[in-house]
C-alpha cells in the first residue's frame, strides 16, 4: 500500500469515526429532548423535505458526491511501484528478486561512473527506470548517449532490459 493510500484511508477512517461519535452523540441529544450540538437537524430536515431529487442543488451535491467516490476508488484500486523487481532464474522452480531500492542505487551508481557525469539518481517504475544525471560539462547529447548505453548494459547484467526501459535525462548543473 502506498503513502498516499495509507495517508487518505487513515483520514477517511478518522472523519467516519468522528462522524459516528457526532451521530450518537446527537441522537443522545435528540431524545433526551435537549437541544442539537452541532447539527441543526431540525432545519435540515425541513430543507431537505422541500426540495426534490430535481432540484439543482441536489443533484449537483450527489454528482459530487459519485465524483469523490469513484476518485477514491481508482486512487485505492492504482497499482504501487513493486518493491521487488523479479530476476532471471536458470534454475527450475528457483524465483530470485532484488529490491526495487537497490536496482536504483545500482542503477545510479553504474550511470554517475560515467566520465563526465558528477552525480545521478535512479527511480524505477513498473515499466520504466528514469535516470537523472547531472554534468559539469556543456555537450549534454553525446553524454546522454553514453550513460544510456552504461545503464542500458547494467540492465542487461541483472537481466531486466526486457522488464525496464531506461529513460535518461542528462542536465547540466551550472544551469541550476
Amino acid at each position: 500500500m502506498s503513502l498516499s493510500n495509507r495517508i487518505l484511508s487513515a483520514t477517511l477512517a478518522l472523519a467516519l469515526l468522528l462522524g459516528g461519535a457526532l451521530a450518537v452523540v446527537e441522537i443522545v441529544l435528540s431524545s433526551l429532548g435537549r437541544q442539537p450540538w452541532l447539527v441543526p437537524h431540525q432545519s435540515w430536515t425541513s430543507w431537505l423535505s422541500s426540495h426534490t431529487w430535481n432540484d439543482p442543488v441536489v443533484l449537483v451535491v450527489l454528482v459530487v458526491l459519485v465524483v469523490l467516490g469513484v476518485l477514491l476508488t481508482v486512487t485505492a484500486l492504482r497499482r504501487g511501484k513493486p518493491k521487488e523487481l523479479q530476476l532471471p532464474s536458470s534454475l527450475e522452480g528457483v524465483r530470485i528478486s532484488a529490491s526495487r531500492r537497490g536496482v536504483e542505487k545500482s542503477l545510479a551508481t553504474t550511470a554517475a561512473r560515467t566520465s563526465g557525469v558528477s552525480g545521478a539518481t535512479a527511480r524505477a517504475g513498473r515499466r520504466t527506470i528514469s535516470v537523472d544525471a547531472t554534468t559539469r560539462s556543456r555537450s549534454e547529447g553525446d553524454l546522454t548517449e553514453q550513460v544510456t548505453a552504461h545503464v542500458t548494459d547494467r540492465l542487461d547484467q541483472l537481466g531486466l532490459s526486457s522488464t525496464l526501459r531506461p529513460r535518461v535525462n542528462v542536465s547540466n548543473q551550472e544551469g541550476r
